[in-house]
């Protein structure tokens, strides 16, 4: 037996065959009998009726300031006695325990209640000391409800968790058959109570019956549900289940959660949960129904939270966060929680989420998540969800399988549904942008990257524009290509070319398998290669391999239209417009022919031999001896003479540019490459002749030097023709000079005149006059200068061939290009000019008209005279 409990007595009643009134009898201890007095006046359910079954059992707890109170248990029972009146007298046995040692038992009213029944049976009023409630171990709440708590909902469990909700709300009146005893009608009552907190019995009271009409203060008791003003009446079996809609919000929440949690986890589960809830709780306060409700949710927080979603209810983020850790969360809870968008939302903590994501609501939410930041080019948005999971999952120790699963089944989706020919957001914008992934994690990513054509090469190339790539490419090329063997290369569809780059990378040696086979048949394969190796530096390490670089001539410059020609003429058109940044004259050399097969500027000459002399490195003459030496030798070769002409006249185009601001032309390593041109046999001379002619000719902002000069003798010495090109030349300068002024139009015109009778085209000769015409008034400076030029032919030639280069010189001016419409300023200027001498000379005609019959009159008149004159002669 357990030890029970040890309680203060009292017994209230009138002596018998006397008139006195009800009072205490006997007590323990004798000082609280007038308290004793009073609570029983409180407490008292009424006065029993014939034939009542008794005795009639209430229960109720009273506070106390600054404690928990007391428990009383009042047993009103019959007597043999009557009174002085001959009517029966009645007896209430009272115990009185602390509630602290009530909650401690864990036991409820009717085991409290049977033991006290038992203990009255052993008071009299000559008793002396405390009285024992006997309880035995299996006399605690849990054990004593059991019999009314089903593990699946039935009917008795409905209407108990109708009277515990109406409870919540305020007191309850309980009818129904009389039949039964007052501790089974008790324990009815102990099984409503156990559907909530045990910490509201510390304030809540009941009765196992009252008499009709009694204002009684039990919140729970038995009675005539008619007559009893204030509160709600339930009916015990037989009859409908109480109605649901009389209650508040909060004990309606209560009601449901608590018949969701028993049909998750069975009745026992539920009121053991209950009856460990010991806290004190006034079921008298308006907070009462919602402490009550927050108690129930610890059982099952996921369950609590989802109830809340479902009613349209705000959950915090602390609530979603115990939900989640709680261990008996369900897959149909979590889908709740992903359909209101619980499980992405940012107040989440991932670290909360990270144990569930294998969970199919969970995967399938961050899934969804990520493919709509995916697909809505919210790539930041992306990027954070991502490396959140995976931090969130490395915190709590777990394998990243679960996100490697959720990221190929994104990838997998959106790789069905996208439009042919769109890109890829995963590899192209979401993989580039995370932390690359460690060698033997992501299997599944790993392998999708693997075995669709072109992910792998999409996610690779996308490295190149973030932020020093050169480590991104590697690491990610180390896990793309993480073998269990090292000397076995991963086969990766449609991407050939990157176990080898993964290779460069390691060793800073192109592998022996990028051949001209190799490159050949895989012309995309070998452009991207080569655009890797660029990005990484390591180009030179590609290009000096004669065997790849021809390949890739033929199999990217020389395949037909189609898909993989297509693709490797772009790659390389990309890779080639970045900086050649690691070439070696040598490769120089063949950076150049791809870049002038593929119509662009080379620039290997320039950046790499041309630039300032490295510190230790090479002179400019030696590293252009490299240069043309390897130029000429790839130029000779059969797969590329058809195309020398094109790729030298692209290379001089680009040495002998000038640049339009500063003035500055070729250097030296430019001029040492032009005359090594002029070295070979062939039609090189003529191209360089060209670019020589188009140097000295088209380019008035040359800041030509002393050394630029004698190179220039040295090639006119050389090249037949060029001798027009220089005289050009000096009507470019003198027309140039800082100092012109608008009276060296004479002396222009005699060098252009020069430089006509030297060859040079009108076309040529107009450009470097427009030079000087600009300076001033276009159309009278030219005006000017052509009449010069006009006079300084015929002091030569005559009117005749003066007129006629006149008449070249002005339609050479109507065909120049600048960005002024000089020929239209000449023009109008001219036509003035012609305009006012005409103008002049209809003037002198009209009054040499008007003279006409002055004069004739006067030729008549002297024809007379004369007349007059023989006649007197005669």
């Amino acid at each position: 037996m357990a030890p029970g409990l040890i309680a203060d007595w009292a017994l209230w009643g009138k002596v018998p065959r006397t008139t006195s009134g009800y009072e205490v009898l006997a007590a323990h201890p004798p000082g609280r009998s007038a308290e004793f007095n009073t609570a029983v006046l409180h407490w008292l359910p009424g006065t029993p009726g014939a034939g009542d079954r008794l005795p009639w059992i209430t229960v109720g707890c009273a506070p106390q300031d600054g404690g928990e109170g007391t428990v009383g248990v009042f047993l009103l029972d019959g007597t043999d006695g009557v009174d002085g009146t001959n009517r029966m007298i009645h007896r209430v046995s009272h115990f009185a325990v602390p509630y602290a040692r009530v909650r401690d038992a864990g036991i409820g009213w009717c085991a409290l209640a049977r033991a006290a029944h038992a203990a009255a049976q052993t008071l009299t009023l000559t008793t002396a000391g405390p009285a024992a409630l006997p309880l035995g171990e299996d006399e605690g709440l849990v054990a004593e409800v059991a019999k009314n708590v089903t593990s699946s909902i039935s009917g008795i469990t409905r209407w108990l968790a109708a009277a515990a909700a109406h409870l919540l709300d305020g007191p309850v009146a309980v009818a129904g058959d009389g039949s039964h005893g007052p501790f089974e009608l008790l324990l009815t009552l102990d099984s409503v109570a156990a559907l909530l907190p045990f910490g509201v019995r510390s304030t809540l009271s009941a009765a196992s019956a009252t008499s009709p009409g009694s204002e009684v203060p039990m919140r729970l008791y038995w009675g005539d549900t008619a007559a009893s003003p204030g509160a709600t009446g339930l009916t015990l079996g037989g009859g409908p289940l109480p109605d649901l809609r009389a209650l508040s919000p909060r004990a309606r929440r209560y009601h449901d959660l608590l018949l969701d949690n028993w049909e998750k986890h069975g009745g026992a589960t539920v009121v053991r949960h209950l009856a460990d809830c010991r806290e004190a709780l006034d079921i008298d306060e308006p907070d009462a129904a919602a402490r009550a409700l927050e108690v129930l949710k610890r059982l099952d927080r996921p369950l609590a939270a989802v109830q809340a979603l479902t009613e349209g209810r705000e959950v915090s983020a602390e609530e979603v966060h115990v939900a989640l850790r709680s261990p008996g969360i369900t897959d149909q809870e979590l889908t709740v929680f992903a359909r209101h968008g619980v499980l992405t939302h940012p107040d989440t903590d991932p670290e909360a989420v990270a144990p569930l994501m294998s969970q199919p609501a969970v995967s399938q939410a961050i899934g969804d998540g990520l493919r709509r930041d995916l697909l809505g080019h919210r790539t930041d948005a992306a990027r954070r969800e991502f490396e959140g999971r995976r931090a969130s999952l490395m915190a709590a120790g777990l394998s990243l399988d679960r996100l490697d699963q959720i990221l190929a089944d994104v990838m997998s989706e959106i790789l069905h549904s996208r439009p042919e020919g769109t890109p890829d957001p995963v590899t192209g914008e979401l993989l580039p942008a995370v932390a690359p992934f460690t060698m033997g994690t992501m299997g599944l990513t790993q392998s999708m990257l693997r075995r669709v054509p072109g992910l792998a090469s999409g996610l690779v190339r996308a490295l190149y524009g973030r932020p020093e790539p050169v480590g991104l490419v590697r690491d990610w090329l180390r896990w793309l290509c993480d073998e269990p063997s090292p000397d076995r290369r991963p086969e990766i569809a449609g991407s050939p070319e990157l176990p080898l780059i993964h290779a460069l990378l390691s060793t800073r040696v192109c592998p022996v398998e990028a051949d001209r086979k190799w490159a050949g048949r895989h012309p995309a394969a070998a452009a991207r290669l080569l655009e890797a190796a660029v990005v990484c530096g390591l180009a030179d390490e590609v290009l000096r391999h004669p065997d790849f670089f021809r390949g890739l001539v033929t199999g990217a410059l020389r395949s037909p239209s189609g898909v993989d020609g297509d693709e490797a003429r772009t790659v390389l058109e990309e890779a080639l417009r970045r900086s050649p940044a690691g070439l070696r004259a040598a490769t120089a050399a063949r950076w150049d022919v791809l870049c002038a097969l593929t119509g662009l500027p080379p620039t290997g000459f320039t950046d790499v031999v041309a630039a300032g002399r490295p510190a230790g490195g090479t002179d400019p003459a030696g590293r252009v001896d490299t240069y043309v030496t390897n130029l000429r030798a790839e130029l000779d070769w059969r797969g590329l003479r058809q195309d020398a002409k094109h790729v030298v006249h692209e290379l001089l185009r680009v040495a002998l540019a000038v640049d339009a601001e500063s003035g500055y032309g070729p250097g030296q390593a430019d001029r040492e490459l032009t005359e090594r041109v002029l070295d070979w046999s062939g039609p090189y001379a003529q191209l360089v002749r060209d670019a020589v002619h188009r140097l000295v000719a088209r380019t008035p902002h040359w800041s030509e030097t002393p050394e630029d000069a004698r190179w220039l003798d040295r090639l006119a010495e050389r090249l037949h023709g060029l001798g027009s090109s220089l005289a050009l030349r000096r009507v470019t300068r003198f027309a140039g000079r800082p100092e012109a002024t608008e009276q060296d139009h004479e002396e222009l015109a005699a060098r252009a005149r020069a430089a006509r009778l030297a060859g040079a085209e009108n076309d040529d000769v107009c450009a470097a006059l427009v030079v000087w015409a600009v300076r001033g008034r276009v159309g009278e400076r030219l005006d000017a200068l052509l009449a010069a030029y006009h006079r300084e032919w015929a002091s030569y030639s005559g009117a005749g061939r003066a007129a006629e280069e006149r008449h070249h010189m002005e339609d050479a001016l109507a065909r120049y290009e600048g960005d002024e419409p000089v020929a239209e300023y000449y023009c109008d200027h001219r036509l003035r000019q012609l305009t006012k001498t005409k103008a002049e000379h209809v003037r002198e005609i009209r009054e040499r008209q008007e003279q006409l019959p002055l004069l004739e009159r006067e030729i008549t008149r002297m024809h007379k005279l004369r007349a007059s004159a023989v006649r007197t002669r005669v």
